[in-house]
């Protein structure tokens, strides 16, 4: 951020951000791709926006997994925090590094410098598809947090581990392995943990009970959001899925073009031009 007042602003956002984790109520926490997509989602009420790495890739023109440069992803994010009023973290992957120290601390502060309250750090690394060491991950979440003192910004830092999607085994050992990491990253000083990929309630309650800090899990079509909320799960994201259901309707809308004389679903405009436009006055 450019000046104080702006930089007190984004203070306040992420101590709010934070207490949302610590509330009654489970932290429904849309994910977004774009200021237009951001815009939607805070007209609708939501308190918190989270970006989607795999949504603003798409958009951008790119594969999911680190393939965008760390300078359109913080151009993106920059965008989205100017649009918005409300806290938005950043789902940055594995930090856009690859392996450089210097270069993972320089997107840190970019980070900050662009608006966002939080962080998604993910454990596997793009490259191998296997987790990172643990003293590796470990590291990271350290500087981030040492940064993030320096800066005077409180970054939530939500540690993510891909131990359901990563690691070999059965249910038992992913489990094993997935509270091994989160209880390491909470050592390190994660203000919560990401666990995506989890299927089954009955392991998402595994997971509640076993872990100390607040649980971020991914919507999946098997889970039941009634269900989370009575888990008292802090935090449900919903990842790649608002985008790839935005696409869906768009291909729709290319197939009802293409084929024939109904044009009628680009005038489902709940949405209208006017109310589009003032969102960015």
């Amino acid at each position: 951020m450019t000046n104080e007042s702006n930089t007190l602003t984004q203070i306040e956002l992420a101590e709010r951000f934070h207490a949302l984790h610590h509330g009654e109520n489970t932290l429904v926490l849309p994910n977004v791709w774009d200021c237009a997509s951001a815009k939607i989602f805070e007209e609708a009420g939501f308190s918190a926006l989270a970006t989607t790495s795999s949504g603003i890739s798409f958009s951008c023109g790119y594969q999911d997994g680190e393939h965008i440069s760390p300078a359109l992803m913080l151009e993106v994010v920059r965008r989205i925090t100017r649009t918005v009023k409300i806290p938005v973290t950043a789902d940055i992957e594995g930090g856009y590094a690859k392996g450089d120290k210097a270069a993972f601390s320089q997107f840190i502060n970019g980070i900050i410098e662009a608006g966002a309250v939080g962080v998604n750090l993910e454990d596997r690394n793009a490259q191998t598809g296997k987790l990172n060491k643990i003293t590796h991950q470990v590291g990271l979440i350290r500087r981030v947090k040492e940064i993030c003192k320096q800066r005077g910004v409180n970054l939530f830092v939500n540690a993510r581990t891909d131990a359901f999607m990563a690691v070999p085994g059965d249910l038992d050992t992913r489990r094993k392995i997935a509270l091994e990491r989160a209880d390491a990253f909470e050592q390190a000083g994660a203000d919560g943990i990401f666990v995506p990929f989890i299927r089954n309630m009955e392991t998402v309650a595994f997971l509640k009970e076993h872990i100390h800090l607040p649980l971020n899990i991914l919507m999946e079509e098997s889970l039941d959001i009634a269900g989370l909320r009575k888990l008292k799960v802090n935090r449900v994201s919903t990842g790649s899925k608002p985008i790839l259901a935005t696409m869906s309707l768009l291909k729709k809308i290319a197939a009802a073009l293409g084929s024939g004389d109904d044009w009628s679903p680009i005038f489902t405009n709940d949405t209208s031009y006017a109310e589009a436009n003032k969102w960015y006055a």
